[in-house]
């Protein structure tokens, strides 16, 4: 779940592989990841927020574009926004370790936070 941290800065933990699973946008380029929130955003907007992965307790930096927007609960998905993971090193680091993390299962048919 996101949170605002210290300085305003939104963090986001992802305790499990379902909800990793749930969280990845593997059809967007570069791949992006669903942080729950009631913050508002916009399309476009860029976000600094600070991620932790499933068994793993280091909080990883990224900065991202939003590209999915799900304003209010419904369907069994909750409210939030999914940021596109950046090419920068810290960004690769984070699509890396996510797919490492989903290896098998990235093109499963389950549903997700966005679809």
């Amino acid at each position: 779940m996101a949170m605002p941290g210290r300085g305003g800065i939104l963090t986001c933990h992802i305790e499990d592989i379902d909800t990793l699973y749930a969280s990845y946008l593997s059809f967007v380029t570069n791949g992006a990841l669903f942080v729950p929130s009631d913050r508002p955003q916009l399309l476009g907007d860029e976000v600094f927020i600070a991620v932790t992965l499933p068994n793993s307790s280091e909080r990883l930096p990224m900065n991202g574009k939003v590209v999915w927007i799900n304003s209010k609960t419904q369907s069994g998905r909750p409210a939030g926004f999914a940021l596109q993971i950046g090419t920068d090193i810290a960004g690769q680091r984070i699509k890396n370790e996510v797919e490492r993390l989903l290896a098998g299962k990235i093109d499963s048919l389950q549903s997700t936070y966005t679809m």
